[in-house]
């Protein structure tokens, strides 16, 4: 019995002894460790290029933003500020003098000035009305250009003497004046959001009212609220084609978003009758708040975006360049040869 008693004890103290040796020779085995590194190596590796990935798509947005800035605040704003304050026909002033051609007397100056109304006539758009009376106009920014620089020349460098001359040039510079007339077409919820930021940042720390992307962002501001003045013309063709004057996108969906507080929520308990739930509604309030948030951010900081996409519907065919004058284009499309 003894024996027998001797003989398990040993035999458990053995199965002992190798599990505590196995453990250990798992423990310090050099290919667990090489394979266990290795596992932790590859991990890095994975967060590393996910995390690059991240980056890669904060840095693309930033990327299309700030080139907005830039092609809208540098290029197109100040096109759009030149084209605003050049839009009207020249009318001779202390400060606008008649300029005259040299080498032209006053028959040859009233031909010529014959010639460029023929042209601009040429170009506009022949329009029956209800009754059937037949007359031309402006229905594209070409034409305006056009009609413009035209009468320009003839007022700045031609002064035609003749009655019936004046009279015409009179006329069309009355449709082209009704023609151009621009009207603020873009959205009151993009320029809310882009003031908001601003308000915003300047609860944040009142310095970051002085900072540079403040004063890029307001001139982007600026150029937003420009590029969406929209002709008359233009506003027809819209109207027409879309049914309405206002495309409302952003309005929409923002529209879209404050209707959701409008919203009642009602719950029933144990069967029992529909009462008010209000602090359903109070908690779906503050995700809505929330989700506006950073909806407005988003568009605010995509002011100058929105501006370069007003810029190409309302002034790509009809700005002006302060590098084309009365004389290059009457060489251009008059004469056909360069100055």
């Amino acid at each position: 019995m003894k024996l027998k008693t001797l003989i398990l004890c040993f035999l458990i103290g053995a199965m002992g002894l190798l599990s505590t040796v196995s453990s250990a020779a798992m423990v310090t085995n050099p290919q667990n460790e090489i394979e266990k590194v290795s596992e932790d190596l590859e991990n890095t590796v994975k967060e590393s290029k996910s995390e690059q990935a991240r980056e890669k798509t904060t840095d693309w947005f930033s990327l299309v933003i700030a080139l907005a800035y830039f092609l809208g605040v540098f290029i197109l704003l100040p096109l759009v500020i030149y084209t605003n304050m050049n839009e009207k026909i020249f009318i001779a002033t202390e400060s606008h003098k008649i300029e005259l051609v040299d080498g032209l007397d006053e028959k040859q100056r009233n031909e010529k000035a014959v010639e460029i109304l023929e042209g601009i006539e040429a170009q506009m758009s022949n329009i029956t009305d209800d009754e059937g009376n037949e007359f031309v106009t402006i229905t594209s920014g070409k034409q305006a250009v056009h009609t413009k620089m035209g009468l320009d020349y003839i007022n700045k460098r031609l002064d035609p003497s003749d009655e019936d001359i004046k009279n015409r040039v009179t006329e069309f510079t009355e449709v082209y004046n009704d023609r151009t007339k621009r009207v603020f077409t873009g959205s009151k919820w993009i320029i809310g959001c882009a003031i908001g930021i601003v308000v915003l940042l300047g609860i944040i720390d009142i310095s970051l009212i002085f900072s540079f992307f403040i004063l890029l962002h307001l001139l982007g501001l600026v150029f937003y609220y420009l590029s969406s003045k929209t002709p008359l013309y233009a506003l027809e063709k819209r109207l027409k084609t879309f049914g309405t004057l206002k495309l409302g996108v952003v309005g929409g969906i923002l529209t879209g978003l404050f209707a959701g507080f409008a919203a009642k929520e009602y719950v029933s308990i144990n069967g029992g009758s529909w009462q008010r739930d209000y602090e359903g509604e109070f908690n779906s309030s503050m995700v809505l708040v929330l989700i506006i948030a950073v909806v407005a951010m988003f568009i605010a900081f995509m002011v100058a975006l929105f501006g370069i996409i007003n810029f190409l519907i309302n002034y790509s065919t009809s700005f002006l360049s302060p590098l084309k004058k009365e004389d290059k284009w009457y060489a251009e499309n008059m004469l056909k040869t360069d100055i």
